[in-house]
């Protein structure tokens, strides 16, 4: 979608987009980052994560100074980030959930969600597992009988495991949760599982329509498959220059530097040249 008029919102995927390879937000990100929001743009962060693993970057971003909001588990979960307000959720169905686990043992792949605080999984940690325990500061927790210990509301699931493996499996597994769940890539060593329609973009419109936002006023920016409904649905889209090329086809416009060159600098320099000139 083109944007019509000048924008005045951004919003942003963070693994991949806002913070480079090493989960961190670079000095330059962050200062384009904040005179944006000084300048009377809103900030939402956009992302597959809990919302225990957005709020340091927000803390960063000073989302609670500025106004800013969260779109976590891929739209499941929006909140108003300076109350911690809910505005909106949607959960996985109990039956969704042990159909999920039926398929990670029959397929050999392992299966984590979140708890408060903590990663719950039924098998012993994979390197995917143990990356999202590290960057997120949370726990692993093992519980073989999965479904006894998850918790009662259930946002997003995340299968993983090898590559290639997943890569064969997503087509198949989109069209066993047909109806039920949407089942997406966001890496390679990981497929999510959000409710049924549930993805960033309507997590975005349910936003939008609480702050009376159209959708021409919005610049979002991703870099992976669980990107692409948000991107399709802004004003302007834009993919990360090291986005797979499959996702570059949906957006307006691409970055020529990537996450770990301060693509989000290019990108506020581009839309926003009022807060920073090129």
């Amino acid at each position: 979608m083109a944007a019509t008029g000048v924008p005045n919102v951004l919003v942003l995927d963070i693994d991949g987009t806002t913070v480079t390879s090493q989960k961190c937000v670079d000095p330059d990100t962050k200062d384009a980052l904040l005179q944006l929001q000084k300048q009377g743009i809103r900030l939402i962060l956009a992302s597959g994560r809990p919302p225990e693993g957005v709020y340091p970057i927000a803390r960063q971003l000073r989302l609670q100074q500025f106004g800013g909001y969260i779109v976590a588990f891929n739209g499941s979960k929006v909140i108003e980030y300076k109350t911690k307000r809910c505005l909106y959720e949607q959960y996985l169905s109990k039956e969704t959930l042990r159909s999920l686990w039926y398929d990670a043992r029959c397929y050999g792949l392992g299966i984590m969600t979140y708890g408060k605080g903590k990663i719950i999984t039924a098998s012993e940690p994979d390197p995917y597992v143990r990356a999202e325990s590290s960057w997120s500061h949370m726990p692993i927790v093992l519980h073989e009988d999965f479904l006894k210990h998850a918790p009662k509301t259930i946002y997003q699931c995340l299968l993983t495991g090898k590559p290639e493996q997943l890569q064969a499996l997503n087509p198949l597994l989109s069209k066993l949760y047909l109806g039920k769940a949407e089942v997406f890539h966001s890496e390679p060593s990981c497929l999510e599982v959000t409710p049924c329609r549930v993805d960033k973009s309507l997590g975005l419109k349910k936003l939008f329509c609480h702050l009376d936002i159209s959708p021409s006023q919005v610049v979002c920016c991703g870099d992976s498959y669980n990107d692409i409904g948000m991107l399709r649905y802004a004003g302007v889209g834009v993919a990360m220059a090291n986005a797979p090329q499959a996702v570059k086809e949906f957006a307006d416009y691409v970055t020529c530097r990537s996450n770990d060159e301060r693509g989000i600098v290019e990108v506020v320099r581009r839309f926003f040249p009022a807060v920073l000139p090129a």
